[in-house]
């Protein structure tokens, strides 16, 4: 197989908890940008533009390090220096895989998507509901957690003068309920809703949330965050914040009236 240079027509990919954004050439995790030197990060490229593919060593030095002599040691170091930087388990190594004697192949699930800054012909989002957080084998002790979590996150992206965002009174009777974010949204009249979902792990809390356009029933933008069980305010606190901050960087593109 032979592959040139990495050229991606897609400006955003993402995977698990983190986003590539090929325009700006960033790796973002949850929102906040992971450090990647140039050749790092046309490497992760390369992979994720030929998920579940083996690519060859010769085509990662032919489209990494073109007209340069280099040996496949350095394709190594970079491997080993991305495993690193995407947090995988040498045990289990969730995103790269090694193929002895050919090369390495990507193995997580990827989804294309154009980056929710600059998406063309989407209709703009004005209005916004977020939606209780449906709880996945969380104990009825973190069940205020569902409807509380959507309050904490309303009342910060109450703070942005240029959307609406449907209060809590709105969007408290779905709580507990297995609805339709998209049907949900068309009642309330929002042009995207948040959805989210709660999972539970001993002292862990896992939440994961995707912002979904009502009128093209697609995710704009989509995370997943974790902390430690404790004080619920605190919870609530922590991953609502870490919420907005990464949608402040990922989708609204304008800033708050208010600091947080």
């Amino acid at each position: 197989m032979n592959y040139p240079a990495s050229h991606s027509v897609r400006r955003c990919y993402e995977f698990g908890p983190f986003q590539l954004n090929t325009l700006a050439r960033l790796l973002l995790h949850e929102g906040r940008e992971v450090p990647l030197t140039p050749k790092l990060f046309d490497t992760l490229l390369l992979l994720v533009e030929h998920c579940g593919e083996v690519v060859e060593r010769e085509d990662f030095i032919r489209a990494v390090w073109p007209d340069t002599y280099v040996e496949e040691g350095n394709l190594s170091t970079n491997i080993y220096a991305l495993r690193k930087a995407l947090g995988d388990d040498r045990r289990c190594s969730p995103y790269i895989a090694t193929v002895p004697r050919r090369g390495y192949r990507f193995t997580a699930m990827v989804r294309r998507a154009n980056d929710t800054r600059e998406t063309r012909n989407s209709p703009p989002v004005r209005t916004i509901a977020v939606l209780p957080f449906k709880p996945l084998g969380c104990a009825a002790a973190e069940s205020h957690l569902e409807l509380g979590l959507a309050d904490a996150l309303i009342t910060r992206l109450s703070n942005f003068r240029q959307i609406i965002v449907r209060p809590t009174s709105a969007v408290r009777r779905f709580s507990g309920l297995d609805f339709d974010p998209v049907q949900v949204g068309q009642e309330l009249d929002a042009d995207a809703v948040v959805d989210g979902s709660l999972q539970c792990a001993g002292q862990r809390l896992r939440a994961t949330a995707q912002l979904i356009s009502v009128s093209e029933r697609v995710p704009l933008w989509a995370a997943q965050f974790d902390e430690q069980l404790s004080d619920p305010f605190t919870v609530e606190d922590a991953i609502s914040e870490r919420m907005v901050e990464a949608l402040k960087r990922n989708f609204l593109s304008e800033r708050p009236q208010f600091a947080f």
